[in-house]
């Protein structure tokens, strides 16, 4: 009868990380899709039932980029964007959002 030798998992150093050290290399990263999260959540609930016709489509900079089809709701955006900009980064660490560009 052959026996064949138990594995003993050990621990290997370069694929072990700190959580330190994960934190410093993805913090970059992590804090902007946090920012996406939040944003996200925030434009529901700032813009309410104009949401339907403010479509926030992408970030970039700074500048978030709304799609607007219809006029008038772009016309409506176009005179609350500095109080929107203004609503949206006070719920931030620091004020990130510039403009609002409609496309």
């Amino acid at each position: 009868m052959v026996y064949k030798k138990a594995r003993v998992l050990e621990k290997k150093s370069e694929n072990w990380k700190k959580t330190d050290e994960l934190k410093n290399n993805w913090n970059r990263l992590n804090s902007k899709f946090n920012r996406l999260m939040i944003l996200d959540k925030l434009w529901e609930k700032e813009v309410g039932a104009r949401s339907k016709y403010w479509k926030l489509t992408a970030v970039k900079n700074g500048t978030i980029l709304v799609e607007v089809n219809v006029p008038t709701a772009k016309q409506e955006l176009l005179a609350r964007s500095k109080v929107l900009i203004k609503s949206l980064n006070k719920n931030f660490d620091s004020p990130w959002i510039k403009y609002i560009k409609i496309i």
